[in-house]
């Protein structure tokens, strides 16, 4: 009887929970065969992301790393904040935009 209960009470909560679907209105994703890729999206809520990489020589120049940098734009309490990457040989560093 418990979970019943439980089961409607929270049917009844989500009703009241406001949803909006959003949309997406435009992605990219390319690559090629020296290990660049380009992959992005956008939301019709301006929300969405961008990341770029390739493959650069290592600091020893005998092997090759993956250098990526990009971006991501949040809704936080109905503002949109972007947030700038970089993921390399010095690790992950965040910005924010």
């Amino acid at each position: 009887m418990k979970y019943i209960l439980l089961l409607v009470t929270g049917c009844f909560v989500l009703n009241f929970i406001e949803c909006h679907p959003v949309e997406l209105i435009s992605q990219t994703n390319r690559r090629d065969d020296s290990g660049q890729f380009l992959s992005r999206y956008m939301l019709d809520d301006g929300t969405g992301e961008e990341k770029m990489g390739k493959l650069m020589p290592s600091n020893k120049g005998q092997d090759k790393i993956l250098v990526q940098r990009g971006s991501y734009t949040t809704n936080v309490d109905g503002r949109l904040i972007t947030y700038n990457w970089v993921a390399d040989t010095r690790g992950f560093r965040i910005s924010k935009a």
